[in-house]
């Protein structure tokens, strides 16, 4: 047993509290985001339009979106133990095309402008299109604080971003592939942007993703983290520079096999290694609750279980309405911040943890009950 440290207040994990309030202001904020980041979007696509003409775009807004559902199915499956809410990772997506793409195409233009194509896309095109996606990252954070808990959920969300952005971005490389090429050549720049190397740029962003989550966890200062967070989006910008500098150079495909292909396995071991530890957590976090008699043996199975059985009760949960929804929510991110509650609890040093997995634990049951009201049977008692 562990000795609970008097005179300190119990702590609810952020998570758990935001998906327990539910603030005027913060509906208004994410209805506003529902307008402004499609409007970003059209005006882009209209510009688009604009520029390469209706057949070319079209063209390039149908294969953009090709590689979109396998990265996406991929993602979802390794954070699958931890699942983010879809809307969230929808608007993640939304913030890397709408705002990220905008920001980026409007200074990149401006800089190409005035230094020249080749030097901007090198020089400046790295730095900027990082930075926005960066700065994408960090307003989801910050709208969202608490579902970024490590470098395992910042390489999630990073991955969003990014993936958004390479989307929009692939619609005007597509355009100016036919309007140059043809058919010919358009199938050549689809074959390398959508199937050979659709994880380039969440690979380039992983490293601010990665950074964040670090720097998220980490005590101290707010200049050590930031200085965190700089390293991580320098390095960024330096892969995404080098990999630029290599198409230009006509060196993409050597590039692809000796560095990126290699980075881009690296990083799904990572994830993967992520998913399982996080299952592992899982597993023996919540053993001690079907112990302790919160969890039945069938409700614990149903939380460790995963994908298909987790997404059959999100399903349920949106026909029994929003308030279920929020509350499978709750449920789930409870049990998960209670597991890791109990992990840590076994290691010394962690005064205040059987507080927080009272406060954990009570938050569990609590949904637990609602569920229940709403959707008799949703959740294994």
């Amino acid at each position: 047993m562990h000795e609970a440290a008097s005179g300190v207040a119990p702590e609810v994990p952020e998570k758990i509290a935001l998906v327990m309030r539910r603030q005027r202001r913060s509906l208004r904020a994410l209805r506003a985001e529902g307008v402004i980041l499609p409007a970003l979007l059209l005006v882009l696509v209209l510009a688009f339009t604009a520029l390469d003409g209706v057949v070319p775009v079209g063209l390039g807004l149908l294969l953009a979106f090709v590689p979109v559902p396998l990265v996406a199915a991929i993602l979802l499956r390794l954070d699958r133990f931890e699942p983010e809410p879809t809307r969230l990772l929808a608007r993640t997506f939304l913030w890397g095309a709408g705002a990220a793409t905008f920001i980026a195409l409007v200074i990149n233009t401006a800089v190409g402008l005035a230094i020249g194509e080749t030097g901007a896309a090198v020089g400046s095109a790295p730095i900027v299109e990082e930075g926005a996606k960066a700065l994408a990252l960090l307003f989801v954070i910050r709208r969202r604080p608490g579902f970024i808990d490590g470098a395992h959920d910042g390489i999630v969300y990073a991955a969003w971003v990014a993936l958004g952005f390479a989307t929009i971005e692939n619609i005007l490389y597509y355009a100016a592939a036919w309007n140059d090429g043809g058919l010919g050549e358009l199938t050549t720049i689809f074959v390398l942007r959508g199937l050979v190397t659709p994880l380039c740029h969440p690979i380039f962003t992983a490293m601010t993703g990665i950074a964040l989550g670090i720097a998220i966890k980490r005590r101290g200062g707010r200049a050590g983290k930031a200085a965190i967070v700089l390293v991580g989006l320098l390095l960024a910008v330096i892969l995404h520079a080098l990999w630029n500098l290599s198409a230009g150079l006509g060196a993409a495909p050597i590039a692809y096999l000796a560095g990126y292909l290699p980075l881009a396995v690296i990083g799904i071991v990572l994830l993967i290694a992520g998913a399982r530890r996080e299952r592992r957590i899982l597993r023996e976090g919540l053993e001690q609750e079907v112990a302790l008699g919160t969890l039945t043996q069938a409700a614990y199975a149903q939380l460790i279980a995963g994908g298909r059985t987790r997404g059959r009760m999100r399903r349920r949960a949106r026909r029994a309405g929003r308030d279920a929804r929020r509350l499978l929510y709750q449920y789930e991110a409870a049990a998960y911040e209670l597991a890791h509650a109990n992990v840590r609890g076994e290691r010394p040093g962690r005064p205040n943890v059987i507080e927080t997995a009272s406060a954990c634990r009570t938050c569990l049951i609590s949904a637990r009950t609602g569920i229940d009201d709403l959707a008799p049977g949703l959740v294994a008692t």
